[in-house]
């Protein structure tokens, strides 16, 4: 069985669902490139770093992160981070969230009948620190006495956020329709502190329900199997919204669902993108132009296809590709191709000790090209997130993020070239290369028989991205 280091770790994970190759055509949303473009504006004035991402994107919880799509959990990253930092506040972001920052009037006295809501996943930016016991979520539950008074929220304490003061109530629960089982008296009872946020009127009727075991039934049967216990599943670091009827797929299946669901421009997904982009806007810390300008250099640098540039000059000049395979990015240089993936940052180390250890300082991403060959056919992945030569080969594609295909491309890379058309025989090895840290690959396909003697803008049309990212050989000549 694989080891994993989170939610993020899906290197070898048993997930057989088929990739989506056809999702390697689609255009990105406006949203989901300017969520892009926000992160590397906040890195370039250094608020934020990659690392810093990622550790907001692995801190998420499970069902959050699950539920989300891919750029989704960058915003949540960037909205975690940033909150950390000082650089917004949590008040910011409801601003533009329409989340109200008003206390609320105690809508509840003594023996009114009240729901505990669930929690929802949609877009928790990180673990949440709840006082509401899990095992009360769903239950109908009725009122001890009158409101116990307004109480600082305290979901908003534990990050030193200013969110509005919660009235408190204490809620009483039959022990027998708590815990499925119990084997005390009917009489039995358990009182709780819980906050209104967490409370919804409730019925009779669904008191009576949850008493005759079917709406109690329903509750804990998920709570048991998705982890409702405990934190269960989370939306938001605001307030706690009704899960209603609801169905649960198997962790895979989510995310896959999640990467499917983002070509749709669903006005949820991009919310929270969209409130962080506005308070940045509103703090100058990034302009709209800047925004626009970063924009446009994004979705212009696939189409500018640097990538069978490199390939074609190194195709037709030995020398070339000699200092490809030897160091990429100096290569790349040489044509005027900047192959960082952000640009290098000046060291301040010493540069004696540096030659001491005769080992280079690194900066920026190391672009690294690998070649196929009769014997050999390389492979590119990330099993950690999803990274990428996006500098030469521009925006990676969506079925390059999916869970599939960075779970099974390092466990069974054969049958995944298969699913992308491309027969490796037997006695020709297959190299997987997991870009888990700040190397980028490029694979160098073999040229095509019959081209002796093409220029090289006649090569570079037989260039395509999956080629480079060794799904695919290159194009045949025609």
């Amino acid at each position: 069985m694989a080891g994993t280091t989170g939610v993020h770790d899906v290197g070898g994970l048993s997930v057989d669902a088929a990739i989506d190759i056809a999702s390697g055509h689609k255009k990105f949303q406006l949203w989901e490139m300017q969520t892009h473009c926000l992160v590397t504006l906040l890195c370039k004035c250094g608020l934020l770093t990659v690392d810093e991402l990622r550790r907001g994107v692995e801190g998420l919880p499970a069902p959050a992160s699950e539920a989300m799509s891919y750029y989704e959990r960058w915003a949540a990253s960037v909205a975690a981070i940033s909150m950390e930092r000082g650089t917004i506040q949590q008040r910011d972001l409801d601003h533009y969230l329409g989340v109200s920052v008003e206390e609320p009037l105690a809508r509840f006295g003594k023996g009114d009948l009240v729901r505990v809501r669930l929690e929802n996943a949609a877009i928790r930016t990180r673990k949440p620190h709840l006082r509401t016991p899990g095992y009360i979520f769903g239950l109908v539950g009725m009122m001890e006495r009158e409101c116990v008074g307004m109480a600082d929220n305290p979901e908003g304490l534990a990050f030193r956020q200013e969110l509005p003061r919660q009235p408190l109530y204490r809620v009483t629960f039959h022990q027998g329709d708590v815990w499925e089982g119990y084997t005390g008296s009917n009489l039995d009872t358990i009182d709780v502190e819980v906050y209104q946020a967490w409370l919804e009127p409730a019925t009779k009727e669904q008191l009576q329900t949850q008493q005759q075991g079917k709406d109690h039934a329903h509750t804990h049967a998920n709570a048991a199997q998705h982890g409702h216990g405990g934190h269960g599943q989370q939306r938001g670091d605001f307030q706690p919204v009704d899960h209603g009827d609801h169905k649960h797929e198997g962790r895979s299946v989510v995310e896959q669902n999640a990467i499917d669901l983002e070509d749709k421009d669903d006005v949820e997904r991009r919310r929270l993108s969209e409130a962080l982009i506005k308070v940045f806007q509103d703090k100058k810390i990034i302009t709209a132009e800047q925004l626009r300008q970063a924009v446009e250099d994004l979705d212009g640098r696939g189409e500018r296809r640097l990538g069978p540039k490199l390939v074609a000059k190194a195709w037709t000049d030995p020398a070339f590709k000699a200092k490809l395979l030897r160091n990429a990015g100096d290569a790349a240089e040489e044509l005027g191709i900047q192959s960082s993936n952000f640009a290098p940052k000046p060291k301040d180390a010493d540069p004696e000790a540096d030659q001491e250890k005769r080992v280079p300082n690194l900066t920026g991403t190391i672009f690294t090209a690998v070649e196929n060959t009769d014997k050999v056919h390389n492979l590119i992945v990330c099993t950690l997130c999803s990274c990428y030569p996006l500098a030469v080969l521009g925006m990676s594609p969506a079925w390059y993020k999916s869970r599939s295909y960075r779970s099974r491309a390092v466990r069974d890379p054969r049958g995944v070239l298969k699913e992308f058309g491309t027969e490796i025989a037997p006695d020709v090895a297959v190299r997987v290369h997991d870009s888990t840290a700040d190397m980028r690959y490029m694979v160098l396909p073999q040229r095509p028989a019959g081209t002796e003697g093409w220029s090289e803008a006649q090569l570079q049309d037989l260039v395509t991205r999956d080629s480079m990212v060794g799904v695919t050989f290159a194009k045949p000549a025609k």
